[in-house]
């Protein structure tokens, strides 16, 4: 995707609504982090899954007429006392960079703060620290493994 076509994406954020949303961004999650990232499969969907809140970003149908279509998506467990814990954040590679990610996680933000949360948490891949960082997320702790790749918690306090 050229910087031009980056420029004209548009994204729009949702909670996972229906039963072919739920099986589109579940394909997502294995096509970034079992093929991409090389997960075992068997850990990617979890226990956790069946009571997280589940958001998706779609790319907006372009001016061109152009598909528009599911492109990232996360989820939002209730850890208790306040704090929601965000996971299984992906984007698709193409979408990386577009702004799809951002967009993503504000949106999660704002659910989380109608729902009564006042701070999120979530596991950033070390790569991801700096995108997570712009946010206004705060990394703290030591570096750990999970999956046999690095990680390190994040820390966003809802107002």
């Amino acid at each position: 995707m050229s910087t031009k076509e980056t420029i004209l994406q548009t994204y729009t954020a949702d909670i996972v609504r229906t039963a072919e949303e739920r099986s589109a961004v579940f394909a997502l999650r294995m096509l970034v982090f079992v093929e991409e990232q090389g997960v075992p499969a068997e850990e990617e969907l979890d226990a956790y899954d069946l009571t997280a809140t589940h958001f998706l970003i779609r790319r907006d149908p372009a001016p061109d007429n152009t598909e528009g279509g599911i492109v990232g998506t996360a989820r939002l467990i209730d850890k208790g006392h306040g704090a929601g814990k965000v996971g299984r954040v992906a984007i698709h590679i193409e979408h990386r960079g577009a702004g799809a990610g951002a967009k993503l996680m504000r949106s999660i933000e704002e659910v989380a703060r109608q729902e009564g949360y006042n701070e999120l948490v979530l596991e950033a891949q070390t790569y991801a620290i700096g995108f997570y960082e712009k946010l206004g997320y705060a990394a703290e702790g030591d570096v750990f493994m999970d999956c046999d790749i690095p990680h390190r918690l994040m820390r966003y306090r809802l107002e």
